[in-house]
């Protein structure tokens, strides 16, 4: 049975950080880790709980989510890195230094994973900053 859990579970992370990379071109390992595990939290949530127009501090209201949830992505870390591992053997995605980008290997078009507006501005926003700062934005959110 845990066997079973690992492999959905990764397998998720596969779907989530592909559509990502996708959306997204490039992102850090950092941000990669937890978007993905913020996005799938946030599917689990029945109705949105922010809007796309909110534009005042955007980054500290996403990762709201993470907020007493710290075994949980430590939980989640080995699947989203075992996905990450699997998409670089498959040459779905690539490492470029600290970034990770897809490839043009596989072309996927319909994920099971779906981002919203509200999380695609978020990670946009989010492109400007150091992974240090944005780490000390998590770590003040958990």
């Amino acid at each position: 049975m845990n066997f079973e859990v690992e492999i959905i579970q990764t397998s998720i992370y596969c779907d989530i950080v592909t559509m990502l990379l996708k959306e997204h071109k490039s992102l850090s390992l950092n941000k990669l880790i937890v978007f993905s595990y913020l996005l799938k939290k946030e599917s689990l949530i029945p109705h949105p709980i922010f809007r796309s127009t909110n534009k005042k501090d955007i980054v500290n209201k996403y990762l709201s989510l993470l907020s007493g949830d710290l075994n949980s992505l430590f939980y989640s870390y080995q699947f989203i890195l075992e996905a990450i591992h699997v998409l670089l053997r498959n040459e779905v995605i690539k490492l470029n230094g600290i970034f990770i980008t897809k490839t043009n290997n596989l072309d996927i078009e319909n994920f099971v994973y779906k981002e919203s507006d509200f999380a695609k501005k978020v990670i946009e926003k989010t492109k400007t900053m150091s992974d240090k700062q944005f780490m000390r934005e998590v770590l003040s959110n958990v």
